[in-house]
């Protein structure tokens, strides 16, 4: 749904199928910044972006059964939602040393998030994220 096309009402929501398959982080990337492209605050764009790509990468790494995206605005705030089909809860860990790649998710998940937490959800579970969307008044 492009910025143009939006209905009058709130919320605004989209939902995209995953699966393990190449290209699936990529392509959920893709569907939130097109979500967002009438978001005025560039970081605010960059910041979503970059958490669906961990929350996603860790739904691919972690139980390699991811299930869906779910993006979902109201006024001033986004909530993003990520399913997989492991019934087990995301541990947060101190991230791995600079030179090392991995264990930066979650740490970044709660310096960027408002808020974040996670639910079971048969078959698996979903881990969520709330941002703000400054002077969202679309």
């Amino acid at each position: 749904m492009s910025a143009r096309s939006r209905p009058s009402q709130w919320p605004w929501a989209r939902r995209l199928p995953l699966s393990a398959r190449p290209g699936a982080v990529a392509e959920a990337r893709s569907c939130t910044a097109d979500f967002l492209a009438d978001v005025a605050d560039s970081r605010m764009v960059a910041d979503a972006v970059l958490l669906v790509s961990e929350l996603v990468g860790n739904a691919v790494r972690h139980t390699g059964a991811p299930r869906s995206l779910l993006l979902v605005r109201c006024r001033g705030l986004l909530r993003i939602e990520v399913s997989d089909a492991s019934r087990r809860p995301p541990l947060p860990r101190t991230p791995y040393g600079a030179s090392e790649s991995g264990g930066r998710g979650l740490f970044l998940l709660s310096r960027l998030a408002l808020r974040w937490g996670w639910y079971p959800a048969s078959p698996g579970k979903s881990v969520w994220c709330e941002l703000r969307i400054p002077g969202d008044r679309s």
